[in-house]
């Protein structure tokens, strides 16, 4: 992945120095557009050739659940998200998303499909409902009994 994104960006950044330079010495007549079209592009570049090299930071995809709350980010760019249980009301499972029906009213929606592998879409959703369940949270409108653990 990280040898396209650097091919990516070597092309980007020549392509863009090169219609830069032709702009501003080659043409004789200034196009403002195409200048900051050059400029765009050069930029864009820059920045993939950062991210393919580590010097720009990404955050890693994950998956975190714990007894206490669920937390994750499925994509690179994307916020992280933090979910106590104890604010799930209810939850919607499906095969694409999962949605967290807050106590305050609020929904959340975690979309599965930013997840790559099918096995793990499954582990995940299945995880999330089997500690709804133990919870005793309500699970795509059926009410689960609060599961007793020994400790």
């Amino acid at each position: 992945m990280k040898r396209y994104l650097l091919g990516a960006s070597i092309f980007l950044f020549a392509g863009g120095a090169y219609a830069l330079f032709r702009e501003l010495f080659i043409q004789d007549v200034f196009r403002l557009g195409w200048a900051v079209s050059s400029i765009l592009i050069l930029g864009a570049g820059m920045v993939a050739w950062l991210i393919a090299n580590n010097r720009l930071a990404t955050k890693d995809a994950y998956f975190s659940m714990t007894p206490e709350r669920i937390k994750y980010r499925l994509a690179v760019f994307s916020r992280e998200v933090q979910v106590s249980w104890q604010d799930i009301d209810a939850l919607e499972i499906s095969a694409h998303a999962v949605v967290y029906h807050l106590v305050s009213g609020e929904s959340i929606t975690m979309r599965l499909g930013n997840i790559q592998q099918p096995e793990v879409v499954l582990h995940v959703s299945r995880s999330i409902h089997l500690a709804a369940m133990e919870k005793g949270i309500m699970v795509n409108g059926v009410q689960t009994s609060k599961q007793n653990t020994l400790v």
